[in-house]
């Protein structure tokens, strides 16, 4: 089976935009970029570089949503896995403007939980089959024990963006 990218990119735009619509709703001014679908080598390897999936107009660092099929909610204290992938090595190290944080939503519960990278130094490099695409990858991998509840980082993003708006 052929792993289909296009619907892998629709299906993170539609993650995207549901996480930035929870995000609206809050008072954070942020929106996800309709999606573009690379069609080529240079395409894939500039949008890895520059795809930004949640996007600040007060804000040059975006954030990036991991939809996960794993089953969890938005307690972070009871994440149920010990450990996540976070991202590959190569999208990680390849982004010229590293996210400002992570959130990882779950496609059956649609529980939201969140990772800093900042906490990139106790994350750790794991070889990995990557069941969709059908290949190994080399992927950044984070302890549970680094999550951090997405109130907090809603609470964050709302303490800078009134910081840069002068309130």
């Amino acid at each position: 089976m052929t792993f289909d990218y296009v619907t892998a990119f629709k299906q993170g735009g539609y993650w995207s935009k549901y996480v930035a619509d929870i995000l609206q709703s809050k008072g954070i001014r942020c929106y996800a970029p309709d999606i573009k679908i690379a069609t080529t080598t240079a395409e894939r390897e500039h949008m890895t570089k520059h795809e930004q999936d949640i996007v600040f107009n007060w804000n040059y660092k975006p954030l990036e949503v991991k939809s996960s099929s794993r089953d969890f909610t938005s307690d972070y204290l009871n994440y149920p896995y010990q450990s996540l992938f976070v991202d590959t090595v190569s999208s990680f190290e390849n982004k010229i403007v590293e996210p400002l944080a992570y959130v990882f939503v779950s496609q059956k519960t649609r529980g939201l939980v969140c990772l800093s990278p900042k906490s990139k130094s106790h994350w750790r490099k794991v070889q990995a089959f990557d069941k969709q695409r059908q290949i190994n990858e080399l992927f950044y991998s984070a302890s549970k024990d680094l999550l951090i509840s997405f109130d907090d980082l809603v609470a964050h993003l709302l303490k800078r963006q009134k910081a840069v708006d002068g309130v």
